[in-house]
């Protein structure tokens, strides 16, 4: 994709490009951002993350003033105002005025002279009605969810499902925490002074850093920590703590041998392959032969000697590896819903039938990845999501039909607003007969 070199006509036209096209936005960006300096791919990576992320409440904006259907408006310029509205209402860095300017500019590079009175009629007039919650709040009168599904930009099918989720515990509460970005979260290869070591380095560096919650090999920094600091550093990966414990929940052993069954981009398997050490070995599974590559290239990046790469469906029983397997992994494809802090396009881009869909899949790989445990083995179970169908529902089903595997432990890794991770849900069973 060819983006101009004015950053935030690319962020306007990234934005577009993640809903048209239904892409993600870290992959986009990491195409799109080469030929700008740190300080202007912060800011676009802002205004792209930050508009898709409140879209709707955007829009909702642009309603008031235009009062037509906004598939009326001419896509790039609605891309302008989008952008320009979210550095008005929710970044404050710039005076409302510059930005209108610079919006109006814009328009004109675009080859709109004529539409760029449209982009500043908007714009002031969204002014002058006055873009706060308070004035918001007053259309919504007598419909206080409706209000909310706006006001924190959640499709009414997700709203309802959160709403599920918190057992109505003060849903905004949950809300406000939903579309909060995430900071990079961290894991260490090393003990609890290692981690120690690492925090403090980042603190002199500028950054925020504290011990993870529950495991010990991870870190949260709450202040973005920028890929420079890290680059140089070894053992240190990114990996959200919920990815971890799908991991670290498994009791893995030095020496054990392991299947992970859907295992690129490997961020679990290079963890699991750190915890069973040189003697133990990890068989890498998937469907998915460019994100094979990609993990294969990682192993040999950081060394990693006891991975084993191959390429199967694991919806598929293979033989060859029935009753072989010490632990066995299955972190499922699923609606990926419990990743929307760090990913606010999953918002627009699934569905309510998606968790139903993907649950369907997911059961296969579970029946047949079962059969690859030895007697007393473990099977971890992992999916980033909340919805019951991919959950519970599916483990309970599961149980009912193997009477030879036990429910040992199952918990989702959110359990209060103040959790600092993505939302995964986690099941360990044991094979006893």
């Amino acid at each position: 994709m060819n983006t101009p070199r004015n950053p935030k006509l690319t962020a306007a036209n990234l934005t577009r490009t993640v809903l048209d096209q239904s892409l993600f936005i870290n992959e986009l960006l990491n195409d799109s951002l080469s030929a700008f300096g740190y300080d202007e791919r912060k800011f676009i990576t802002e205004l792209v993350y930050g508009t898709v992320r409140n879209m709707d409440h955007i829009d909702f904006w642009v309603n008031k003033v235009f009062k037509k259907p906004l598939k009326r408006i001419d896509p790039e310029l609605l891309g302008i105002i989008r952008i320009s509205l979210y550095q008005i209402i929710f970044m404050s860095n710039r005076e409302n005025r510059s930005v209108v300017n610079e919006a109006v500019d814009l328009a004109k590079k675009c080859g709109k002279e004529k539409a760029a009175g449209f982009v500043n009629y908007i714009l002031r007039e969204v002014l002058r009605i006055g873009p706060s919650r308070e004035n918001m709040e007053k259309y919504f009168e007598g419909n206080p969810d409706l209000f909310l599904q706006t006001y924190y930009s959640m499709p009414k099918w997700l709203f309802e499902r959160i709403k599920l989720f918190s057992q109505e515990e003060n849903i905004e509460d949950y809300l406000k925490v939903i579309n909060t970005p995430l900071g990079i979260t961290l894991r260490i290869e090393g003990d609890n002074s290692a981690r120690d070591n690492l925090i403090e380095l980042l603190k002199q560096k500028g950054a925020e850093a504290q011990p993870a919650k529950d495991c010990k090999f991870g870190i949260y920094t709450s202040k973005a920590v920028n890929y420079d600091m890290l680059k140089d550093m070894e053992s240190v990966f990114i990996q959200d703590e919920s990815s971890q414990l799908a991991v670290f929940e498994m009791d893995i052993e030095k020496g054990d041998k392991i299947i992970d069954v859907c295992a690129a981009p490997g961020g679990k398997t290079l963890f699991a392959s750190y915890l069973t050490g040189d003697e133990g070995t990890i068989v890498a599974v998937d469907v998915n032969r460019h994100r094979l590559k990609v993990l294969a290239d990682t192993a040999i990046k950081y060394r990693k000697k006891n991975i084993e790469i191959k390429l199967h469906d694991a919806t598929i029983f293979n033989p060859l590896w029935e009753n072989k397997f010490d632990k066995v992994l299955i972190d499922a494809p699923c609606s990926s819903l419990g990743t929307i802090r760090r990913h606010p396009e999953m918002k627009w881009l699934k569905n309510d039938s998606d968790p139903k869909r993907m649950a369907l899949m997911t059961s296969k790989i579970l029946e047949s990845s079962s059969r690859y445990v030895k007697k007393d083995g473990i099977i971890l179970f992992s999916v980033c999501t909340f919805t019951q169908e991919e959950t519970i529902d599916q483990i309970d089903n599961f149980l009912s039909e193997k009477p030879g595997f036990i429910l040992e432990k199952s918990f989702y890794t959110v359990s209060s607003i103040h959790d600092n991770r993505d939302a995964f849900f986690i099941c360990k069973m044991r094979r006893k007969q």
